[in-house]
């Protein structure tokens, strides 16, 4: 950075690297679902598709998916000077972060009380965002 820059130049310059990031990690994710579906394509032909093949293409989908929100929540920054629109973003990125993890955990790996608080806090961020909808409306 040259040293002639304002502080808030900076911060420009540093949110700009952070989305040109975010969106070299969304090129490389679809280009890893693109093998994975492909895979899956040559799976079936030959007959062996395995369901933890199903679970990586999930997992690598949700991810883009994330990723995606996280680079619309970055654009929507600028037009809404709006705190609570930024937390309710921020916490749809959660609940898709938890039905991510939901969707590719093996259940054998966890104990019933590690799902149970992974139920409620995905529950918890679900009422926080119809919360923040309903006051959104007012």
């Amino acid at each position: 950075m040259r040293p002639e820059l304002t502080i808030f130049e900076r911060f420009e310059y540093v949110a700009i690297l952070i989305v040109s990031l975010v969106l070299a990690l969304i090129i490389v994710v679809v280009l890893s679902l693109l093998e994975n579906i492909y895979q899956m394509l040559v799976a079936q032909v030959t007959g062996g598709v395995d369901y933890k093949m199903f679970q990586i293409t999930f997992d690598i989908l949700l991810t883009l998916l994330i990723a995606l929100e996280f680079c619309n929540s970055i654009d929507a920054i600028p037009e809404s000077k709006r705190l609570l629109v930024q937390v309710r973003v921020v916490v749809l990125i959660a609940i898709i972060a938890l039905a991510r993890k939901f969707l590719v955990m093996d259940l054998k790996e966890f104990e019933p009380m590690m799902i149970a608080a992974f139920a409620l806090v995905t529950l918890s961020l679900g009422i926080v965002y119809w919360l923040l909808s309903k006051s959104h409306k007012l």
